[in-house]
């Protein structure tokens, strides 16, 4: 009793047999079955002059939709790099101010010792500074998201 054997690949002396020995093309080793391939070694067949039947040529299977989306994500990313830093940016500016905000105005609200909505900065209100972390926060937020899409 001979064991039946299942070929899963051309194997680079099955190529060279196929190109140097029996006239096939590099395209042609490339295309073929691995099945086919191997039947063709074993029994010697010479390439057809028509080229290959299209039941020795095996299908490409074309890339996976998650391997396009992460393609497509990578070029997203290298068209415009400092989207994401741009982003992170707004955030921590837009989150800092809007918190400080908060937080004044809880403790002047509580009655705490020392807090006040007048309070200044080298001469700036800090509830102004505040304020503008927010907008300009916000702003270069809303910005890129919209310009680098």
């Amino acid at each position: 009793p001979t064991a039946a054997t299942t070929t899963f690949m051309v194997t680079r002396e099955t190529k060279r047999i196929l190109i140097e020995e029996l006239g096939y093309t590099r395209a042609d080793t490339e295309s073929l079955k691995p099945q086919i391939a191997s039947a063709l070694v074993t029994k010697r067949l010479r390439r057809p002059e028509n080229g290959l039947p299209q039941e020795w040529i095996e299908e490409i299977p074309s890339s996976s939709s998650s391997q396009d989306a992460m393609m497509k994500k990578l070029q997203k990313e290298s068209k415009y790099p400092l989207k994401t830093p741009l982003l992170a940016i707004s955030t921590i500016l837009a989150g800092k101010g809007l918190s400080d905000l908060i937080v004044t105005i809880i403790k002047v609200n509580m009655g705490y010792v020392g807090a006040s909505f007048a309070e200044q900065f080298y001469g700036v209100p800090v509830v102004g500074i505040d304020v503008v972390c927010v907008v300009i926060g916000i702003s270069l937020g809303v910005w890129t998201w919209k310009s680098m899409v």
